[in-house]
């Protein structure tokens, strides 16, 4: 079972890959499009903000000689395309709220923002590393919304094994993003 996100496990950025503005996109787009939702509560403006970035990115993509200033470039055109979009919708009536973007809490909502979807695509990442059936559970239990007796009946185990795997699949996805 595979999860829906495309983060990149690699992370190696290679300047004469043909394929380097793919990797970047599956790298970042879910994160990307997660930390626009966070600041714009708007999924499809997220999308379409963090589309238009990327054309922007595969504009100047040969500026970049490393993977780090594709990211840097990505979350702060991402940021400020936010800023813009939200400046540009809101009413008079919600400007006083709109205005808050502009405050030191908001950078450390962007900060933390930010933050989590990096957590998230590492959590994503230690997950599609378990093994099969531990992967399975895990996905069918915390992606899926299944009991442990559901799973067991659906995976034709004792409902023991199912809670034993998922405890196996926890420490280990802990294990891995500890590490990191």
């Amino acid at each position: 079972m595979h999860l829906p996100h495309p983060c990149n496990a690699g992370g190696h950025w290679q300047e004469a890959e043909p394929l380097a503005f793919a990797s970047v996109y599956k790298r970042f787009y879910n994160p990307l499009v997660y930390f626009a939702r966070k600041l714009l509560m708007d999924a499809l403006a997220a999308e379409d903000l963090v589309a238009d970035i990327f054309l922007k990115y595969w504009q100047k993509q040969y500026q970049f000689n490393a993977l780090d200033a594709a990211k840097a470039f990505l979350y702060i055109s991402t940021k400020n395309a936010c800023i813009n979009h939200n400046q540009k919708t809101r009413s008079q009536a919600r400007a006083k709220a709109g205005w808050r973007i502009l405050t030191d809490e908001v950078d450390e909502s962007v900060l933390s923002s930010i933050t989590q979807s990096e957590i998230l695509c590492d959590v994503y990442k230690s997950v599609e590393s378990l093994p099969l059936q531990c992967r399975k559970i895990i996905l069918l239990s915390y992606i899926g919304g299944f009991s442990n007796k559901q799973i067991a009946r659906h995976m034709q185990l004792s409902v023991h094994t199912v809670r034993n795997q998922k405890v196996r699949g926890i420490q280990l996805v802990r294990g891995k993003v500890q590490s990191l």
